[in-house]
């Protein structure tokens, strides 16, 4: 196929339903990515977990973080793109929730923070989180991303942004693989991994002949714009198997690893 680049989602696509790294799959990354494949993590995850991971898979291709926030020239690389979601905005997307004791997961620079549970302590969680009262402490600066799984925050706050804020900012909803709803992201407008793909493309000047791309669910789809060969896992929504030319197994089945044997390296 003449593949010169993989653009790979990680949650449901590359990492097992534990989030870790698959054996089988890693040992494959490593093996095209040293036989000269572009190996562009594409993620909702942030730059920091990104960059670990990329630390542990020896990559040093782009990576495009954030849902399509954050473009970066590699994991230590410069910052190609950035697009946050303007304060007021974010703001009010925050004290909405806090008015209706809805959680959401927000990301502001390098840290994610989460609105506390009871009996939960505030401050740091780990490396890069946070615990924080209320959402609204979290707006510490623009954020990038803002998350939710509750259904009635789902409704009401893809209502709020459709309505008051198209031409700033843009939901996104997550799909289980039976078709249910199962989160939504908000982002700044434009940040999405198909144009983030597009703009890394672009900058390493290869044609979309030459690509392939792996995912799992909507926010991936955008991804196969830009992609001759459109892998969509086993376990992924009905929507991104049909548009995918590639059905590679779960990704417990290491499906990913599957289709860099079969079809790149």
């Amino acid at each position: 196929m003449n593949i010169r680049l993989v653009a790979l989602d990680l949650d449901g696509t590359f990492l097992d339903n534990e989030g870790q790294l698959p054996p089988h799959g890693s040992r494959s990354i490593k093996r095209a990515s040293a036989q000269g494949i572009r190996i562009v993590i594409s993620t909702t995850r942030n730059y920091s977990y990104v960059r670990r991971l990329c630390s542990a898979l020896a990559l040093s291709d782009p990576i495009i973080c954030s849902n399509g926030a954050y473009v970066y020239a590699s994991p230590t690389g410069a910052l190609w793109r950035e697009l946050r979601i303007p304060l007021d905005i974010a703001e009010m997307i925050c004290q909405m929730a806090d008015e209706n004791g809805w959680e959401l997961v927000t990301g502001v620079g390098e840290t994610t923070y989460f609105r506390r549970r009871p009996g939960q302590a505030l401050g740091p969680w780990g490396e890069d989180r946070k615990v924080v009262e209320k959402n609204r402490a979290a707006i510490v600066d623009k954020p990038h991303q803002i998350l939710t799984w509750q259904p009635e925050a789902i409704e009401a706050l893809r209502a709020l942004c459709l309505k008051e804020f198209p031409a700033q900012c843009r939901t996104e909803i997550y799909y289980r693989p039976t078709g249910e709803v199962y989160s939504m992201g908000i982002f700044a407008r434009g940040a999405d991994k198909g144009s983030a793909l597009h703009e890394v493309l672009t900058k390493l000047d290869i044609n979309v002949d030459s690509v392939m791309a792996i995912g799992d669910n909507a926010n991936d789809l955008p991804m196969f714009e830009f992609a001759a060969h459109r892998v969509a896992m086993g376990n992924g929504t009905e929507e991104i198997k049909q548009a995918a030319n590639i059905i590679a197994p779960t990704n417990e089945e290491e499906g990913v690893a599957w289709a860099l044997e079969r079809y790149v390296s």
